[in-house]
């Protein structure tokens, strides 16, 4: 899917069981597993709807999120204190979010996961499929193995709930991430050459349109290539594959939108008078998980939204069609219906 995070079989997120459901009735479970529809599907039902847009977050709410921004206490919050203050918090909502996870797929209830019991669950995520649909499983359970071995800190064999998240928020663990990334390069690289162009990064089709790419993903594409040599490499690549493209572009619009002296900071009363611009914003997504997290008075939106992990969300905020994109939703869609 063109426009969202990766979600190829090294960076999939852990799918909850009220999706599975969805996926296995689709018809196109091995396919979804691997992150392909899901997000269309989310967003239809959703976040299409417009009384779910037009939800905006308190100015107490926003008040109390500025403060855990302005991490030096000025009253001024920067783009670099809002990131520092995003990994901390992803890193708290994993630790938070892993127990859940954990329930699910420790079959032993010994509050650790084997490798065997991680395989498995993946396995069984797919419920059957074509013979090319196997093959990717079976590539797929050889990403997670070696993502696994990166996040065994203590090399036990098993992972521990300190150890656990980074197999599922690869974000969180240099190692776990290199794996992700190499394996993304690898699926994407059509040519081999070991860099991605920007028909490969967002894997146009040549025949839909000539491949022709969009102005918003030639503008992202030319930001992530920081030595403008027209590839991405492995480093470059990073960026993407740990969101933190995503919610850097985010914040830094939030700020835009709300910096009204243009001093390149915002206050609190500044971030809670742009309240209903940043409701329309991907800012939004970002801002409402962190309102919930941190269990401030939550708008509707998080309701809907506190069962879809992080990295799907991404997808949500940043989910772009192109027209070969938006046949392929038509067709989850039909099925569905179907099934």
């Amino acid at each position: 899917r063109r426009g969202v995070p990766s979600r190829n079989p090294s960076g999939a997120a852990p799918v909850p069981a009220p999706l599975r459901e969805l996926m296995r009735a689709s018809r196109l479970a091995a396919a979804v597993a691997f992150g392909v529809a899901v997000v269309g599907h989310v967003r239809a039902q959703d976040v299409d709807d417009p009384d779910i847009e037009e939800e905006t977050l308190t100015v107490e709410q926003l008040h109390a999120l500025h403060k855990m921004f302005d991490l030096d206490g000025d009253g001024r919050v920067s783009l670099k204190e809002v990131m520092q203050f995003s990994h901390g918090v992803n890193k708290a909502i994993a630790s938070r979010d892993i127990g859940a996870i954990l329930e699910e797929i420790d079959t032993s209830k010994d509050g650790r996961l084997t490798l065997e019991e991680h395989l498995t669950d993946i396995h069984n995520q797919a419920d059957g499929g074509d013979e090319e649909e196997m093959k990717e499983l079976e590539v797929r359970k050889k990403v997670e193995a070696a993502k696994f071995k990166a996040a065994d800190v203590n090399g036990d064999g098993v992972l521990d709930s300190e150890e656990l998240p980074a197999l599922f928020y690869p974000e969180l663990h240099d190692g776990v991430l290199d794996v992700t990334v190499k394996e993304t390069m690898r699926q994407k690289d059509r040519d081999g050459d070991g860099k991605l162009m920007a028909k490969e990064f967002w894997e146009a089709d040549d025949e839909v349109d000539d491949g022709e790419l969009t102005p918003e993903e030639k503008d992202d594409f030319a930001k992530l290539d920081h030595d403008h040599d027209g590839f991405l490499n492995l480093a470059e690549l990073r960026a993407w594959e740990s969101g933190r493209f995503h919610t850097e572009e985010a914040m830094r619009k939030m700020i835009e939108l709300a910096d009204k002296d243009s001093d390149m900071h915002i206050t609190a009363s500044e971030l809670a008078a742009a309240r209903e611009e940043l409701s329309i914003s991907e800012a939004q997504y970002h801002l409402i998980e962190w309102a919930e997290h941190h269990e401030l008075e939550r708008p509707r939106l998080v309701g809907l939204m506190g069962s879809v992990p992080v990295r799907l969300r991404f997808g949500l905020a940043r989910e772009r069609r192109s027209r070969q994109t938006a046949r392929h939703a038509e067709t989850v869609d039909a099925s569905l219906a179907s099934g």
